[in-house]
């Protein structure tokens, strides 16, 4: 299957790990039933909403050089409660401690 590629993590998205949100990078032709099942074969858990937002291209300037970011998909998965994925418990006791 190999819909989801990576954790999305950000400092916004590491304030949402607390309430069961999770954020993930996925390939361009995911959808939100590939990626529940996905979530259900990798971590054993239960998705209660999945929620895709498409990135677009962005054009950026570096030292007067001109490129342009990727497309990029992201997918806001909500977990049942009392569940989460492994891993992902350092990231909020990190911010605890701060």
């Amino acid at each position: 299957m190999n819909t989801i590629k990576s954790p999305f993590i950000t400092e916004k998205s590491t304030f949402g790990i607390t309430n069961g949100l999770y954020v993930f990078e996925i390939t361009p032709n995911a959808n939100k039933t590939t990626v529940a099942e996905e979530l259900k074969n990798i971590y054993n858990v239960d998705a209660l909403s999945v929620r895709i937002v498409n990135l677009p291209a962005k054009q950026k300037t570096f030292k007067r050089v001109k490129g342009i970011r990727n497309i990029r998909r992201k997918a806001y998965v909500q977990l049942k409660e009392k569940q989460t994925i492994p891993g992902f418990e350092t990231l909020t006791k990190a911010k605890e401690t701060k």
